[in-house]
């Protein structure tokens, strides 16, 4: 009796640890070559309305409760609070240019985790910084939006090797 309880729930545990490990699993798998796609479109897209100053673009691009977490800073909360944060870190100074490389890409037709480089120039295309960023898209809709968007610097520019 005693070796038939701990076999039930020898076997209870590892169902339970089954199903806490299969989800993890699943979104560390790469994503269809699609999905893939779609989200450097929605890179692209930051990338253009950037370069224009487009602030208001910028924060269509994310979900309702979409949030940046920057270096240094508090949490930006909200589609309208990242327009305001651009327009306002912006305000009377010429746009920038932005350049993201070496993708990762996580998830499934749901979730997607990116993981890539960044270089920003000025808009007389000065290095300003490089960094590094995980960027958090959920798919609403037939659309892909940014939810989580977290970045660093690489340190002091050394370099403008192109």
């Amino acid at each position: 009796m005693h070796m038939k309880s701990f076999f039930v729930k020898f076997v209870s545990f590892s169902v339970v640890i089954a199903n806490a490990i299969l989800p993890i699993v699943a979104y560390a798998e790469s994503p269809p070559l699609s999905v893939e796609s779609a989200i450097k479109a929605e890179n692209t897209r930051w990338a253009d309305a950037f370069k224009r100053g487009d602030y208001q673009a910028i924060g269509r691009l994310y979900t309702e409760n979409g949030t940046l977490l920057q270096p240094g800073g508090k949490r930006i909360i909200g589609a309208a609070a990242i327009t305001k944060y651009f327009t306002e870190g912006y305000a009377g100074k010429a746009p920038d240019t932005v350049t993201f490389s070496n993708f990762e890409f996580y998830g499934n037709d749901k979730v997607i985790t990116e993981v890539s480089d960044s270089i920003v120039r000025s808009h007389d295309g000065k290095l300003k910084s490089r960094g590094k960023q995980i960027l958090i898209f959920l798919k609403q809709g037939n659309m892909w939006k940014l939810h989580r968007d977290i970045w660093n610097d690489d340190g002091p520019v050394q370099s403008d090797d192109r």
